[in-house]
């Protein structure tokens, strides 16, 4: 049953690539303003149930309610609509090297809504400084930055368009801990600011803590296990308890 607060319902979806059946009937909530993470390891179907919900993929069934709509039934401007309201930190960053950082930052809020340059370059600037840069970034080119200053912009671009709902793939991929847990600080820090409600992706169990309200484990194409972060350590589940432990030995195997 469908909460009337929630933002997100995903209920039965499935997804095949040919005889490969990747997600085997996925169910989750997420409330208005609660952040969920989705932990797994590879291919278990993390990206593919992201790529679902943002429209990326089309699912073969099940249904993706956002804000009570049903966008696997919506198409052209009214999914358009309904995912402009959205932001996303994607997993490399995926900066685009032919503009400069605030214009980067400024995409979303120029293409999707219409912002007159002048009005998003000043927001721009606003939401660089919320993810702790400085002014002279702005003018440079992506290439110039470091894995973790990148990561920041794309923190930055996420945010702009001050979004209901942020998506987050695997948002401390290839940084160092130091940088990941700056990151990660920056990720609560702006989504509590903002009151969004966020779906993360990711294999990294510091980080799921760090950010996690609730936690949602995927295995082989199903969700095993769904509770708050804090009872994690004790779910009981042998599946998670092999995972955050990044134990051989287990239930969970995987193909050397």
């Amino acid at each position: 049953m469908t909460s009337g607060s929630a933002m997100i319902t995903v209920s039965g979806l499935t997804k095949s690539f040919g005889a490969h059946a990747v997600l085997k009937g996925i169910d989750l909530e997420i409330g208005r303003g609660e952040s969920l993470v989705i932990i797994g390891g590879s291919g278990t179907g993390k990206s593919v149930t992201l790529k679902c919900i943002l429209g990326l993929l089309q699912p073969d069934a099940g249904q993706i309610m956002i804000k009570q709509q049903d966008v696997t039934r919506l198409s052209g401007s009214k999914r358009e609509a309904v995912m402009a309201d959205i932001g996303m930190l994607f997993q490399g960053a995926a900066l685009f090297d032919s503009l400069s950082v605030w214009e980067n930052v400024a995409f979303g809020l120029i293409q999707s809504k219409g912002m007159p340059r002048k009005q998003a370059r000043a927001r721009a600037y606003e939401a660089l400084a919320q993810v702790g840069l400085e002014e002279e970034i702005a003018q440079m080119n992506p290439a110039e930055l470091s894995g973790g200053m990148q990561k920041r912009v794309g923190l930055a671009r996420a945010i702009a368009t001050t979004p209901d709902i942020i998506f987050f793939d695997e948002p401390t991929t290839g940084l160092d801990p130091i940088m990941a847990g700056i990151i990660n600080d920056l990720i609560v820090e702006c989504v509590r600011d903002l009151g969004a409600t966020t779906l993360t992706i990711t294999h990294d169990m510091k980080s799921a803590r760090q950010i996690a309200d609730k936690i949602a484990m995927i295995y082989q194409g199903k969700i095993i296990w769904c509770g708050a972060a804090q009872d994690i350590d004790d779910s009981g589940n042998p599946y998670i308890e092999q995972f955050i432990h990044g134990e051989i030995a287990g239930p969970i195997q995987i193909d050397a």
